[in-house]
């Protein structure tokens, strides 16, 4: 299992949404700040979310216990590619 960093979750997170949003709104592309967070952006639902969580563990290839990950955080860029990426070296 390869080492995976805050910024390539950001990447992935990046590159999984705008396949979201490009279904749904043709032309959006967004920029992902840290503190941007994707559920009152309007980005994801609480659905969404949870399709994004199946989406992070197929990336990272294990399977992740979000119950470490405050909830009110969960869904801010930041500290949840932080929070992943921690996860991913727990185990490598």
């Amino acid at each position: 299992m390869r080492a995976v960093t805050p910024n390539d979750v950001r990447m992935f997170l990046q590159e999984y949404l705008n396949r979201r949003l490009k279904a749904k709104w043709p032309g959006t592309s967004e920029d992902l700040s840290e503190d941007c967070d994707i559920l009152l952006t309007g980005m994801v639902d609480s659905l969404g979310l949870l399709e994004l969580v199946g989406a992070i563990q197929e990336f990272t290839g294990i399977e992740i216990d979000f119950e470490g990950l405050d909830p009110e955080r969960m869904t801010i860029v930041g500290p949840l590619c932080r929070f992943v990426s921690e996860q991913v070296s727990k185990l490598n």
